[in-house]
This record gives C-alpha cells, sequence and structure tokens, in this order.
C-alpha cells in the first residue's frame, strides 16, 4: 500500500511539467518584419547623373552631350579694348571633352579679328553646378590691319590658346543651361613671312549655353 502511495505521489509531480509547451528557439539569422515602402517604384528610382539630385528635386537637370555657347566678347590687347561675338559648341557630357568656337571681333574695320579654333577641355566638378574648366588648344586668326594708303589687309597667323572657365548650372528644370565667364588668352605662334609683328591678346567673354 505505502508502495502504491509514493508512485501515485511521483506521477502527479511530473504531469505539469511535461504538459507545459516548450518554446522553439528563434533562429540567430531571423529577419526583422517587413516595412511596406512608403511610394511605389518608379522611373525616379534609376541612380541619378548627380550626388546633389533627388527624386522629386524641381531643379533637377540632365547632363547633355553637346552644348551650344554664345554671347559678347571683349579683346584686350596693348590697343584699346573691341567689342564682338563669340559662338561654341562643347562636346562631352563628363570630366573631359571638346569644343569648337569662333570669335568675331571689328571684322571689316582696321585691327578686326576673326578667330576660328579648337581645343581640348577638362571640366573639375562636372557632377556639380559650380564647374571650374581649363582648356587648350590651337586657333586661326585672321586679323586686319591698316596698309598705310587708306585700306585696310588681311593676314592670317595660327596662335595657341588657353582658356580659364567658371560655368554655373543654370536652376532649370530637366534642361541643361549653363551661364559662363571666360578668360582666354591668345598667343601667335605661326606667321607668314610677310605677316607683320603681332603681340599675344585677351578675350574676355560671358555666355549663355544650352545643351541637348
Amino acid at each position: 500500500m505505502r508502495h502504491l502511495v509514493f508512485a501515485a505521489l511521483a506521477l502527479v509531480s511530473l504531469t505539469p511539467a511535461l504538459g507545459a509547451a516548450q518554446p522553439f528557439a528563434e533562429p540567430p539569422d531571423h529577419p526583422g518584419p517587413a516595412v511596406a515602402s512608403s511610394r511605389p517604384y518608379d522611373s525616379y528610382d534609376q541612380p541619378y547623373d548627380r550626388p546633389y539630385d533627388r527624386p522629386y528635386d524641381d531643379y533637377y537637370q540632365p547632363r547633355s552631350t553637346v552644348r551650344i555657347h554664345t554671347g559678347p566678347v571683349l579683346r584686350i590687347s596693348e590697343a584699346s579694348p573691341d567689342g564682338g561675338l563669340f559662338a561654341a559648341v562643347d562636346v562631352g557630357q563628363k570630366a573631359a571633352g571638346l569644343r569648337v568656337s569662333g570669335a568675331w571681333v571689328r571684322v571689316g574695320g582696321e585691327r578686326g579679328l576673326s578667330q576660328y579654333g579648337g581645343e581640348l577641355w577638362l571640366d573639375f566638378n562636372h557632377t556639380g553646378p559650380l564647374h571650374p574648366i581649363l582648356g587648350a588648344g590651337a586657333a586661326a586668326a585672321r586679323v586686319q590691319l591698316d596698309d598705310g594708303a587708306g585700306g585696310t589687309e588681311s593676314h592670317t597667323i595660327g596662335v595657341g590658346t588657353l582658356r580659364g572657365t567658371l560655368q554655373y548650372a543654370l536652376p532649370i528644370r530637366d534642361t541643361d543651361a549653363r551661364a559662363s565667364i571666360d578668360l582666354i588668352g591668345a598667343v601667335p605662334a605661326i606667321r607668314g613671312s610677310d605677316s607683320p609683328n603681332t603681340k599675344a591678346y585677351l578675350l574676355a567673354l560671358a555666355t549663355v549655353g544650352v545643351g541637348f
């Protein structure tokens, strides 16, 4: 009888432990709860052309491969300054490219200048709104000088050019528009035997450019 009582007590003491549910251990790499996106996927999820662009930036500006610039130019030399017109085409989307340009100052008159050149350029901040640019190249300059008989005569010389530019990307949405200030130094390098001695000169210009 005593053995039956001990057996019953032992069975009762084991019953709660057997009936309790044992929880499973959570794996160490258990992912967190999923979080729904606040907006659906759209074209703005693609990488941006510039680090400062944002998906809903009102002034998003794409980068263009070809840009056309034009504006007034001032020739500074040993004589009094003269004004004229400047135009250029830039080819290049990133930090390096090619420029073809032309400048016309007092064309048809004494000390007139027609200059056509090409150069290679480097943009030291092509991802930002402010673009410091350095360019170097060569140009053919046609200068008009007094012939001593009341008329003018033209001479063509070759010049080496060095350009320093500061461009600012204008805040116009979906347009690569830029305002620029340029200084171009021209040093005579090639001239004919009958061409007069021509000294170096400086072209100062301000332009507006639009990309395509």
